[in-house]
């Protein structure tokens, strides 16, 4: 049997969106997404490929949809109680972000983790280098003796920022100094120290990428994503999302017969092609 998505009349379910009262628009960047929803209007990227469309067409719509279960999820991003009309949604929370890790072609995240491996072997290396004339160097503990030592350099500035200017005064210039120019700013500085100084930038690079990460994944986890990214896969393979997300989907597929979700049955009334499997 044909998945739904295979079986969505693009033009008829643009015409039942713009009889909804929706603008539709292909031709802006769609704020740098694939799609957005705002309530009143979907913009779709017009540099998604055509074989795309229809998938984000359809999340685009799964969040419009909310919209009418919640006006204020721009504000709020809903609330899973509200999507499935029950306060038990632990079980169904973990299913829907399963879901979503399968939906969403994760290439940041993926750019991310090996930007982190990448960076964490640099900074073993640096700690070695360190541990060569300070062997009993412990990267979580002080380092006494760069700590004397720095107090007395302006090489102390880049423990904080990867390159500052140093003001100069009356008679003298402006410096920059930097950790890509780090040995030949501070030539005389001892080389484990000058380690401890490259450690602690990729340690700052490192942790920017995993706050980065931590707001991604913040991003999936909203309500209102969890449960656009549920629907565009039910419609792509019902029989997986059956499978993967098995109380998610009963309570989805329940709600939706007793017409609980606005136009999810006109949309299937109205958009989709004959199966074609009877013919």
């Amino acid at each position: 049997m044909a998945e739904i998505r295979d079986r969505v009349n693009k033009k008829a379910f643009i015409n039942f969106l713009e009889n909804l009262g929706i603008e539709v628009h292909f031709d802006t960047k769609a704020r740098g997404n694939s799609g957005f929803c705002t309530g009143k209007r979907i913009d779709i990227s017009k540099n998604l490929p055509e074989e795309q469309v229809i998938d984000v067409l359809l999340h685009e719509f799964a969040h419009y949809v909310h919209f009418k279960l919640e006006p204020d999820i721009v504000k709020t991003d809903g609330t899973l109680e509200k999507l499935f009309d029950t306060n038990d949604v632990r079980t169904i929370e973990n299913e829907l972000f399963q879901i979503t890790q399968i939906v969403f072609d994760s290439i940041q995240l993926r750019k991310i983790e090996k930007l982190k491996s990448s960076i964490s072997d640099k900074i073993a290396e640096q700690r070695e280098e360190i541990k060569k004339y300070y062997p009993d160097f412990q990267a979580g503990k002080t380092f006494k003796e760069f700590e004397k030592f720095i107090k007395h350099s302006n090489a102390k500035y880049l423990l904080k920022y990867d390159c500052v200017i140093i003001r100069g005064g009356w008679f003298s210039h402006n410096v920059t100094i930097s950790i890509k120019s780090l040995d030949d700013d501070f030539p005389s500085m001892p080389k484990a120290f000058s380690a401890y100084i490259k450690m602690k930038s990729y340690e700052r690079k490192r942790n920017r990428l995993t706050a980065r990460k931590s707001k991604f994944v913040r991003y999936l986890k909203k309500p209102t994503e969890l449960f656009a990214r549920f629907f565009q896969f039910c419609c792509s393979d019902i029989e997986a999302a059956e499978n993967l997300a098995p109380t998610a989907f009963k309570r989805f597929q329940q709600l939706k017969n007793d017409g609980y979700y606005p136009y999810l049955n006109d949309f299937e009334n109205e958009c989709l092609v004959s199966d074609g499997t009877n013919a």
